[in-house]
Order: structure tokens, then sequence, then C-alpha cells
């Protein structure tokens, strides 16, 4: 259940927010933060989708095969990104809220209730982030230019979703405290949950978007997935196997390091950098669906 780890990472988050609280980091050390975090463990968590798959389908075949289908997914996402840009943005919004669902929930997953429970929980939590932080997103939902929705809808949309999803959360909870042993191996992993989720919201109310951002996705959700997939394939829970496996993950976060810092290149000599961060929002989307499809077959 990762339970020391998840732990530790609660601590740090409550350190980061007293750092935040003393110093009140200016918007660049933030968004340098951002970027160093997500250099150092969220680029490399999603390159290990060739190792996943080499250990689950031992073949040179299937490492081809798995190139294809991977390279495929993503030039036919990236085309309904094109044409259909609010159909991709809600295929998005459903993946990623299975996807951060299955590493937040510390409950069973072998029955089809338990991934219906746990992406309920992933969705209301994303549509907790984009309703908390509606004008940055609407900074990169209206550079895609095809909504008949204005920006007036989508902030009115978002102040009714904003206090749906925290009582959905607090609802999912209420409902699984009556089914416990259903749910949860042992009755104090619904304890921590509860907690978890706790500590997550109050962060994210009141840490700055950029902190919060690289808190969430650089340390708690990548480094829950290496940890995840350490498991899977009996790494140590040493310095040493930690290191072998961000060695892993070299090869391919060394092209996305690359994509990923042309595109911080450009957003901060951008006069207008909002269209940077559509671009490099919706470069992220396109490697989300593969990624998925390979990080769910891990046990």
């Amino acid at each position: 259940m990762q339970i020391k780890l998840r732990l530790s990472l609660l601590v740090f988050a409550c350190l980061l927010f007293l750092i935040e609280s003393i110093f009140n980091l200016n918007t660049t050390t933030q968004i340098s933060f951002l970027i160093l975090i997500l250099i150092i463990f969220g680029i490399p968590h999603g390159a290990l989708d060739l190792y996943i798959n080499e250990h689950l389908q031992k073949s040179e075949d299937s490492k081809k095969i798995f190139l294809l289908k991977y390279l495929g997914n993503i030039l036919a996402y990236s085309l309904v990104w094109y044409f259909f840009p609010i159909v991709a943005l809600i295929i998005f919004i459903l993946i990623t809220a299975f996807h951060f669902g299955e590493i937040d929930w510390l409950g069973k997953t072998t029955q089809i209730i338990h991934k219906i429970v746990y992406t309920a929980i992933g969705l209301s939590w994303i549509l907790f982030l984009l309703a908390k932080n509606i004008n940055f997103a609407l900074q990169i939902f209206v550079k895609m230019g095809r909504s008949s929705i204005h920006e007036n809808e989508l902030i009115a949309i978002a102040n009714k979703v904003y206090p749906i999803s925290l009582i959905a959360m607090a609802l999912i909870y209420f409902v699984l405290f009556f089914f416990k042993q259903r749910f949860f191996e042992k009755s104090r992993f619904y304890y921590y949950s509860i907690l978890q989720l706790f500590i997550l919201i109050v962060f994210t109310l009141y840490m700055p978007l950029w902190l919060c951002f690289a808190f969430y996705f650089g340390f708690w959700h990548s480094l829950l997935s290496f940890d995840k997939i350490r498991i899977n394939f009996n790494i140590s829970n040493t310095y040493t196997g930690w290191k072998s496996l961000l060695i892993k993950a070299i090869a391919f976060s060394i092209v996305a390091w690359f994509g990923f810092c042309y595109i911080t290149f450009l957003t901060l000599s951008s006069k207008d950098p909002s269209g940077i961060f559509t671009l490099l929002f919706i470069s992220l989307s396109v490697l989300a669906l593969p990624h998925l499809q390979v990080f769910t077959k891990i046990k």
C-alpha cells in the first residue's frame, strides 16, 4: 500500500507549505522548482513504458509491435486534438481520472466496482483542480479556439463544479465507510485514505498553482508510480534500487527533456506564453494515453 512513502510525501507537503508561508516564494522561483522536479521525476516516470513492456512481453517482436502501437496511439490522439479539441479534452480528463485514481487509491483493485470507485474519485479530483485553477485553465482552453463556449460560461461552470467536486469526494468516502471490508484489505487503509485526501485538498487550496503542480505531479504521482514499478519488478527499496530505476528511464527521458526544454525556452521568450502552455499541455496529454495503456498492465 506504500503507506510509509505516502506518509513521507504528505510530511514533505506540509514542509513545502511551511516554506512557502514563511518565504513567500516568487513566481520565477516556483516555476524553476517545477521545471526541476519535472525533469528529475515527472518526465522519467513515464519513460519506463518500454521497460515495463519488455518485462511483461519478453520478445523482440513484441518490442517492435509495442513501439508501433505506442507511436500510433500518439499520432491518432494528436489528430483528435487537431480536429476535435473538445472531444480530446474530455478523453484526457477521463484517462487522467482513471490514472490518478489508481495511483492515489489505497483500496482493493481486483473487481470492476473497485476501478469504478477510484475512477470516480480521480474524476472528482481532476474537476476540482480544473475548477480551482479555472483562470489558468482558460489560457489553455481558449487557445484551442474551436469551442462555442465563452470564457464567462466556463467560469460559471467552474464555480458550480468546484463545490460539487468536493462534495462528491466527501460522499464517496462517506459511503465507503459502510463498505470498508469490501473495498479495503484493512480498515486502517480507509482512514489513511481520508488523511491523505484531506492533506492533499488543504495543500491544493492554499498553495500557489506552480508549487501545487510540482508537488502533486512531480513528487506525489511520479514517485508513487516509480515505487509501484519498483515493487512489481522486485527492485530493492534502497538508494541503489531507486538509482537503477532512474537509469533505466534515461534513454527516453533524454528525448523528452530536449522537447520539454525547447517548449520551456519558447515559453520564457514568448510575448504570449499561454499559447506555448497550450502546446505543452497537449504534448503531455498525447503521451498520457499510451502511458496509461502500459501502466495499467502492472498488477
